[in-house]
């Protein structure tokens, strides 16, 4: 769009100026949906059976200020969602023995129905190892081995997936995207967050998936090459991590971006801020774009509610019903 602005002896210079039209896809109000199905689930589920009290354990490690804020509002979502949570809190120089301990002897409390382990791990301890150590029926955040190879296979009811990719998923169906034979590009390749979401865009309709055709890029993929095929994707998925990375120069109108990053960064006057991985000047193409923060967070945690009920369902032979 253009104007003008007048200079001495009444010259017009035309300066152009651009304006935000994407669409911005508000995941507060998909987690809320979220979180007062799981709320109404509960009640509906105690009027037959009052005993049927879910609750998860997080295991936290260390003082990391990030974890604790996550933390902090998965307990606030759990409250409201009628679910029982507590924090369990250990110094960062605990051995990796002892939290496995600390982990079977969770998983054999018939009161606790899911357990979370706060990544990110201290240097001394495997993230695998002490994945893996929690018993997949309480996995609610879906990073066992046994979940994730489900995951491979069919995205069933029953299934533990992880609360992100899952949250991407759901975005999109509620969003009413067409994916059928369209092309995707996922930034960022985790167990636990960049892989999923790739299977679940790639994965055929019948299993649960899109029929969509998936690049994965990382970060040994060149800038060019992540700057061409997001050119041509209809969904661009960035969990990488890194601020500003895809740019308005790099995403077609009428694309979805769903932003997954969340980078703690200074603004100009030195204060903490959350950026995304997509670049403000993203907004200025017609394309619908998932907010950081207000996006994709809010709905991870409202899925981890609805796995630590799903897990809690599972558990007491309590099938199917929430569809």
């Amino acid at each position: 769009m253009l104007f003008s602005i007048t200079i001495g002896n009444g010259y017009h210079i035309p300066r152009m100026f651009s304006r935000n039209i994407a669409t911005l896809i508000k995941g507060t109000e998909l987690a809320n949906k979220i979180k007062s199905e799981v709320r109404n689930e509960l009640i509906n589920i105690r009027q037959t059976k009052p005993e049927f009290e879910p609750q998860f354990v997080a295991i936290a490690i260390g003082n990391n200020p990030a974890s604790s804020i996550y933390l902090q509002r998965k307990q606030e979502a759990a409250s409201y969602c009628g679910l029982k949570s507590k924090v369990i809190h250990f110094e960062d120089t605990i051995s990796q023995k002892s939290l496995i301990d600390v982990i079977n002897h969770t998983n054999k409390d018939p009161s606790i129905h899911g357990i979370i382990v706060q990544l990110p791990l201290p240097n001394h301890l495997c993230e695998t190892t002490i994945c893996n150590a929690v018993h997949p029926s309480k996995d609610v955040d879906g990073f066992t081995q046994t979940n994730l190879g489900k995951l491979m296979q069919k995205m069933s009811d029953s299934n533990m997936i992880p609360c992100t990719a899952l949250a991407v998923k759901k975005i999109i169906e509620s969003e009413g995207i067409e994916t059928y034979g369209k092309t995707a590009v996922v930034i960022g390749r985790s167990h636990n967050v960049g892989l999923p979401i790739a299977i679940i865009l790639g994965a055929d309709k019948q299993k649960g998936g899109f029929d969509m055709t998936t690049v994965s890029c990382h970060r040994a993929t060149p800038n060019e090459t992540l700057a061409s095929v997001c050119r041509n994707a209809d969904i661009i998925v960035s969990a990488a991590g890194v601020p500003g990375l895809v740019d308005k120069t790099m995403v077609k109108p009428g694309a979805c971006l769903i932003d997954v990053g969340l980078n703690r960064v200074k603004s100009e006057t030195g204060k903490d801020i959350v950026r995304g991985d997509f670049n403000k000047n993203v907004s200025q193409v017609d394309c619908r774009l998932t907010p950081v923060p207000g996006g994709v967070g809010p709905c991870t945690v409202a899925f981890l509610m609805y796995n630590t009920l799903l897990a809690a369902k599972l558990q007491a032979g309590i099938m199917n019903q929430a569809e």
